[in-house]
């Protein structure tokens, strides 16, 4: 372990990032945390979790205690999955409260000493707020009109505060760039689930949105306090349509890897048989939307790109369960069919 100044006495808050083969995007991170402008009575500490990174993740951390006025911590998790290093974080943070965010967003220079009132203030077991864009170039309009692209690349700019849930799931919403919640609460709930989240470079997601249902189905409440302020960093690669096209696919496959499955429903290689003739019909409607330009083509292509892979995790799925490789459910048709069959 990497550590910082030794000091026994308890932080009143853990800044908590999860990290995976982002050295240079941490670096600025950790800068930008290191940088907090906060009451010198407030005490806190940084707790980075390397998730089976093989860069030089372990070096940037290396390099920040020497450089720090507060204790930064090291943790290396070797399985790979956001939530497992999370919770490894979680277990080992030594703040009563614990502000999450990501290595790729830097918190504004108030966010670690908003972080030390906005639960006491709001009278919460859970707060987040807004994470605004900072563009490494000029986004192009069709993705500053589109709320579904800002929402996959994690923008949350709404200035008026809300309790949640919000009503109709709208915005705004608490999400894993910018989540502050009272350590006790994240324990209580048994921390993150770990089928949920980033797994290396799969852009599986839902961990931060299952995390506040929780809180709040166990009968503690969560603010949207806008005051809370964070910056996500977005590189010109993450402006293209290949990206979100990506994107949805990983958030589809991530779903079916967990979602439950109806008893006795008819199944081809594993995938309920009613989820591939939505596929089959997505697809030209997706190609013609396109041939057609018409406004909500990139949409449709969206919709295809989400249920494809939502149909690539179910296959993953019955490969994993079944203790096979994808490659052999798939060349073998007998099984295909036995999965197809209704049960008598």
């Amino acid at each position: 372990m990497i550590t910082g100044p030794a000091d026994k006495t308890p932080f009143a808050i853990t800044v908590l990032i999860a990290t995976h083969n982002r050295a240079g995007q941490l670096r600025e991170s950790i800068d930008a945390v290191l940088r907090q402008r906060t009451p010198a009575s407030l005490r806190w500490e940084l707790l980075v979790v390397d998730n089976a990174s093989r860069d030089r993740t372990r070096e940037v951390i290396r390099a920040a205690v020497g450089r720090a006025s507060v204790p930064v911590r090291y943790l290396f998790e070797g399985t790979l999955g956001k939530s497992r290093a999370l919770n490894v974080g979680l277990a080992a943070a030594s703040g009563s409260v614990i502000a999450l965010t990501d290595d790729d967003v830097s918190p504004a220079d108030d966010w670690v000493a908003t972080a030390a009132v906005a639960l006491d203030r709001w009278g919460v077991d859970g707060a987040g707020g807004r994470i605004l864009p900072r563009w490494e170039v000029e986004p192009p309009a069709w993705v500053l009109e589109s709320r579904r692209l800002l929402d996959s690349l994690a923008i949350m700019e709404f200035d008026e505060a809300g309790m949640m849930p919000v009503p109709g799931s709208r915005h705004p919403q608490v999400w894993g760039a910018n989540m502050v919640f009272r350590r006790d609460a994240l324990l209580a709930l048994g921390g993150f689930d770990v089928r949920l989240g980033p797994v290396g470079g799969k852009r599986h997601c839902e961990e931060d949105i299952d995390m506040v249902r929780r809180v709040l189905e166990s009968g503690r409440r969560v603010v949207y306090d806008p005051a809370l302020t964070v910056f996500h960093r977005v590189p010109r690669s993450r402006l293209r349509p290949a990206y979100f096209r990506r994107i949805m696919w990983d958030m589809g496959e991530g779903s079916a890897l967990v979602a439950p499955l109806a008893p006795g429903g008819r199944r081809l290689f594993g995938v309920p048989r009613w989820r591939l003739r939505h596929l089959a019909c997505l697809m030209p409607r997706a190609i013609w939307s396109r041939l057609s330009r018409r406004p909500d083509a990139f949409d449709d292509v969206l919709n295809w790109s989400w249920e494809a892979g939502l149909v690539w995790g179910y296959l993953k799925r019955a490969a994993r369960e079944r203790g096979r490789s994808l490659a052999s459910v798939l060349a073998d048709p007998i099984s295909a069919a036995q999965s197809a069959r209704p049960p008598r």
